[in-house]
């Protein structure tokens, strides 16, 4: 059903797709052992170690904007964990989290008009396996469930998720917002184009995030958001 090349090594999928997506179809996948560049937001670094599952997609068409590929991206991500009794919170724009502490997250690249989207999720390792300015910081399914996860299986619910859940938008939306941890949170928000402190009110259907302070509004499509 879904055509997903499975490398040992590779400096980053998202890289490894923009290298060869002209022999790639829509919804070709991606996926490597270990990522010795593994990227995230920015100019942030992903560490990569090996028992994670680190998934790139090819998404040739996609009607919607890159916020609305996130929330849906981040919706399949939470279902396929909850389906592993992995149950998960969303942190705008791209984090998955347990408890506050980071379990995974998502990068989505622009190319030629369509999407790569990048998947990095701690699942089958031991924290001992990160750097230990990361350790409390993040989390892994190991750390949580005592035990291994089927990398295949998630990667493939996953999949799945995204291309079904393109059809109904209104019921990924909903239940984003039940997911999200950051609705009513004092946050400061720091952007391309300025810093931002105030009440997040709400997270739109095409990504942004809407944030008050004594009666300004912004709102947002890229950021790194922090609890204040």
């Amino acid at each position: 059903m879904y055509n997903i090349i499975k490398l040992k090594e590779v400096d980053s999928t998202n890289e490894w797709i923009k290298r060869n997506r002209e022999k790639l179809s829509d919804f070709d996948g991606v996926m490597a052992s270990i990522q010795t560049a593994g990227k995230g937001r920015g100019p942030n670094t992903w560490s990569s170690p090996p028992g994670g599952l680190w998934l790139s997609i090819m998404i040739k068409e996609f009607s919607d904007s890159n916020g609305a590929l996130s929330l849906l991206t981040s919706v399949s991500i939470a279902e396929a964990l909850e389906n592993q009794g992995l149950y998960v919170e969303l942190k705008w724009p791209n984090d998955i989290v347990v408890s506050s502490r980071k379990l995974g997250g998502i990068l989505i690249d622009g190319i030629n008009g369509g999407f790569i989207i990048g998947i990095g999720l701690n699942l089958n390792v031991e924290l001992s396996e990160f750097p230990d300015s990361l350790k409390d910081k993040i989390t892994t399914a190991r750390e949580i469930r005592r035990r291994d996860l089927p990398i295949d299986d998630i990667a493939i619910e996953i999949m799945s998720g995204i291309r079904n859940g393109r059809d109904e938008l209104d019921r990924i939306y909903a239940r984003y917002l039940g997911l999200n941890q950051d609705i009513g949170r004092m946050v400061r928000i720091i952007s391309p184009k300025e810093t931002f402190n105030g009440r997040v009110i709400g997270i739109q259907i095409d990504g942004g995030i809407r944030i008050r302070n004594r009666g300004v509004e912004r709102t947002f499509y890229s950021g790194s958001l922090i609890y204040v």
